[in-house]
């Protein structure tokens, strides 16, 4: 007799048959319940409850170990392992018909998982090429870089070569150091051909002492010793003199001449040191005179940067100890306050710093990785939902197989080989998915992520914890509630989805879901709110129609004939010379400038040489005192005494504690060992990014240090009058590049990082808002499949097709609202960090989050509605005959 059968008034306590439950083996278990319950019922008909409760207790002390012999049951049939091959070859059969069975639901699983796992193999690409900079380096773990803090606590890698022949003889714990400065693009003439060299850079053959490079032809130590030899990579050789290139001769910058004197295999994309023409620092110091003093402590260039490699065992911490005592020696020559060593591994994600290649921050990176993670686990959560719905429809394929002797172990193995399978054809089609998107998603980032082979060993053993995870994941849940069915349950089809704990965590799932993509959609929309203020803040100066071509030579002669010239056509406008534009991330010049009223004596300005016209040419107005003029003296700082009048910004002006700049005027400076005199104030400008603080500014006319040409077109003629530019320009300096630029294309460039991280969010919050609605798709067309009668019962009864969607629509809806409201907070929360970043930036505002929950509510209700109007308009007769 089974357990269970006698009449609810005449079974045994339940306290009892727990007892009975603990106490008795299980192999003879049920069959030991089922007689003692039918005795406990002869006993309660004949004598009552209380003699039958004793008598059952007593029953229970005759059937326990050691009372009783457990039966020895042999078995004639031996289940067979859970891992054998015919096994593993019936769960993946019944697996395939289940899934060809269930085509809907299959699709759903199969798409959600295929958009998951493709984007999470893309992030994962993308996280893996940028955490690899230089770790290809055989000694990376002891390469170096010294970086400067000067005494307002600013870092930055401004190395001067004195501080880096200093440590190559007073720190023991160095084995190696160098000095490696960036020249940026310089135009070279090889033969006939004239084009702009990339990655142009000067160093010693130390420098490839301490990183890796493959020589092809030469050797450091003889290839970079003289002057006027040049190192080039095996694309550039190729690119000027068609691949023999050892031993030729080129024109560099019109400056000198250059024999190439070895060539080095083109270093890998993930390096910090992009280095593909490498010129010897003998060249340097006579390129640069300001070099050849090896003794001097001042000076210093963004570009210039040290590197050491430390000996085997030795701790960066004791040459930090002695940096510092050596920035406080001699803290008057330079203003530095500290000199601190930073690793290798730590400078690709340093992006407050100047950098040979870009940076990439670790709050992006972190970001990615979560992306990816949040969208796995949507997926995860479409699949469990489904499974748990379907499992209506299963419950008699599961009693059936449990009738037949199927253990519980081989249903969960059953379960795990449809979700195996699943996965892995989602992993195979989210691969080739993830081999496009990576080269989308590279360009959106300003990432190289694409360049580098992404089918390495490390892909496919993250392919195999991937689908194990995620088989796990999403297979763990339904595989362990499918298996608990009770075979007479299902057969009498009295299963239904539990009530209790399984809507709740339906639900929950649900929530969790939109809670996810709504966070991505609110952040998405913030993010290109921010971009578009980015590009239409006032920065307080003229920038359109303005384009802007260098000036090799500097020379304020040849300066004043190109603007004749070319002012003579109409397409021109106006021009005006400087060092550069009034934005700009390129040519800072930076100067420690001396007053009073600071209270270090001294404060950082970036310094900017103009010309007469410079100032009207960018609609920059003056608010106090006098513009410059041809007559203020123009001697190169640092080298005359002679006193040098200037401008300062209003910033400058409130520095030095005047709040009416009016009162800055006549106030006496000192920069570099000159004097000068404030002349004129003019108003603030935004002049780098609007990531940047304001900074304070001072001008000074000059005549030798006009390195741009700013020069305002037609903008219904941009065509012409960049003919006539180029015209003019390559008369006046036919052996050099011309290259031309639009100041507000540069000035773009400042935020094309979060253009592209906006453009990348937008992608994927739409990935994430898509796989969402795919699983509530499949879970609308369950329900309707579940209430087709009840469907056609009510509109027999006269139900409305609104209201029939109604019915079917309120529950899923009322889940996207609660995932908006906790969405919200989190996604404040998350904007209000990012912009912490940001002097400048756009307010977070109410009707962000409103359109993030309209959207929402919109995509829900438009997939809900396309099965539920299905449902609606199918006819009662046909619903009715349905079950």
């Amino acid at each position: 007799m089974k357990p269970g059968t006698a009449p609810h008034n005449q079974t045994p306590p339940r306290w009892a048959q727990r007892l009975l439950s603990w106490l008795h083996p299980s192999d003879t278990l049920e069959e030991v319940q089922g007689d003692m319950e039918e005795l406990y019922g002869w006993w309660y008909k004949e004598r009552g409850r209380l003699y039958a409760n004793i008598r059952y207790l007593i029953s229970i002390v005759s059937v326990m170990p050691p009372f009783i012999r457990r039966r020895q049951t042999r078995q004639n049939y031996r289940q067979p392992l859970l891992i054998h091959p015919a096994m593993i070859r019936n769960y993946f059969k019944a697996a395939f018909r289940s899934l060809s069975k269930n085509k809907l639901y299959s699709f759903v699983n199969l798409a959600g998982l295929t958009l998951g796992l493709g984007v999470a193999i893309t992030l994962f690409w993308i996280v893996r090429f940028e955490y690899s900079f230089d770790r290809y380096h055989s000694k990376a773990d002891r390469i170096y870089r010294v970086n400067s803090i000067d005494r307002f606590g600013e870092q930055q890698p401004h190395i001067h070569q004195t501080i880096i022949k200093t440590l190559k003889t007073q720190f023991p714990q160095i084995e190696k150091a160098a000095n490696l400065y960036g020249w940026g693009a310089k135009t070279v003439k090889a033969g006939t051909k004239i084009f702009n060299q990339n990655n142009v850079f000067f160093t010693s053959g130390d420098m490839f002492d301490i990183i890796d490079a493959e020589w092809i032809e030469g050797s450091p130590k003889q290839s970079l010793n003289a002057r006027g030899n040049v190192v080039i990579d095996d694309e550039t050789a190729l690119k000027m003199f068609g691949g023999n290139a050892m031993g030729k001769t080129f024109r560099f910058d019109n400056l000198t001449d250059l024999t190439v004197s070895g060539i080095i295999r083109k270093l890998p994309v993930n390096s910090e040191f992009p280095l593909q023409m490498i010129i010897s620092w003998e060249t340097l110091k006579q390129l640069q005179p300001e070099f050849k003093n090896e003794d001097s402590w001042g000076g210093g260039d963004s570009m210039d940067q040290g590197f050491v490699l430390l000996k085997k065992g030795a701790s960066a911490e004791p040459v930090n100890k002695g940096l510092t005592s050596l920035a406080l020696k001699h803290q008057d020559d330079t203003g530095i306050a500290k000199f601190v060593l930073q690793p290798l591994s730590e400078m690709h994600f340093d992006t407050e710093k100047d950098a040979y290649n870009y940076s990439m921050s670790k709050w992006i990176i972190y970001s990615l990785a979560c992306i990816g993670m949040f969208l796995i686990l949507i997926a995860c959560i479409n699949f469990i939902n489904l499974a748990t719905v379907q499992s209506i429809q299963r419950g008699r394929e599961i009693a059936m197989r449990k009738v037949l002797g199927s253990g519980k172990g081989q249903l969960i193995g059953q379960f795990f080989g449809e979700t195996a399978i699943l996965v892995f054809v989602a992993i195979v089609f989210g691969s080739l998915l993830a081999a496009n998107l990576i080269r989308y998603s590279s360009e959106m980032l300003n990432t190289q992520a694409a360049q580098s082979e992404i089918w390495q060993g490390s892909t496919i053993v993250f392919l195999l914890i991937l689908g194990i995870a995620v088989t796990f994941l999403a297979g763990i849940y339904p595989a362990v509630m499918l298996s608990k069915f009770e075979p007479i349950r299902a057969l009498q089809s009295r299963l239904s989805v539990p009530s209790g704990r399984g809507v709740s965590l339906r639900s929950k799932l649900i929530v969790l879901q939109f809670v996810i993509a709504q966070v991505l959609v609110i952040c998405t929309i913030l993010g290109v709110k921010q971009v578009k203020y980015f590009y239409s803040k006032d920065l307080g100066f003229e920038k359109s129609g303005i384009i802007t071509v260098a000036i090799p030579d500097r020379n304020a002669a040849n300066c004043e004939r190109l603007r004749s010239q070319i002012m003579q056509h109409g397409q021109i406008r106006d021009v005006t010379f400087g060092l550069t534009t009034p934005a700009s991330h390129r040519n800072h010049w930076w100067g420690r400038i001396k007053h009073h009223a600071f209270a270090d004596g001294e404060e950082t300005f970036r310094i900017q040489h103009v010309d007469t016209n410079y100032f009207d040419f960018f609609h920059i107005p003056l608010v106090a005192g006098r513009k410059l003029t041809s007559t203020d003296t123009t001697s190169e700082l640092g080298t005359s005494k002679e006193n040098t009048d200037v401008i300062i910004n209003e910033k400058a002006a409130t520095d030095l504690g005047f709040k009416n700049p009016e009162k800055a005027i006549g106030q006496k400076l000192e920069i570099w060992g000159s004097k000068g005199t404030v002349v004129g104030v003019v108003r603030n400008y935004i002049s780098e990014d609007l990531k940047s603080k304001l900074m304070p500014h001072i001008y000074f006319y000059t005549t030798w240090n006009l390195q741009l040409a700013s020069i305002r077109i037609d903008p219904q003629q941009k065509a012409a009058a960049l003919a006539v530019i180029e015209k003019y320009w390559k008369a006046m300096y036919p052996n050099h590049y011309f290259e031309a630029k639009f100041l507000e294309d540069d000035i773009t460039k400042f935020y094309d990082n979060e253009k592209k991280l906006s453009n990348f969010l937008q992608l994927f919050a739409g990935i994430g808002i898509l796989i969402g609605s795919l699983g509530l798709f499949g879970l609308v067309s369950f329900v309707v499949t579940q209430r087709t009668k009840e469907i056609g019962v009510r509109k027999v009864l006269g139900a409305t097709v609104p209201s029939i969607v109604k019915l079917l629509s309120k529950d899923f809806l009322k889940l996207v609202l609660v995932a908006f409201i906790i969405a919200v907070p989190l996604a404040w929360y998350a904007m209000s960090r990012f912009l912490e970043g940001y002097t400048y930036k756009t307010d977070i505002e109410w009707w962000i989050f409103a359109m993030a929950g309209m959207l929402s509510v919109v995509v829900a209700f438009l997939t809900i509605s396309f099965q539920s109007i299905k449902a609606a308009l199918m006819n009662p007769v046909k619903s009715l005959k349905s079950e």
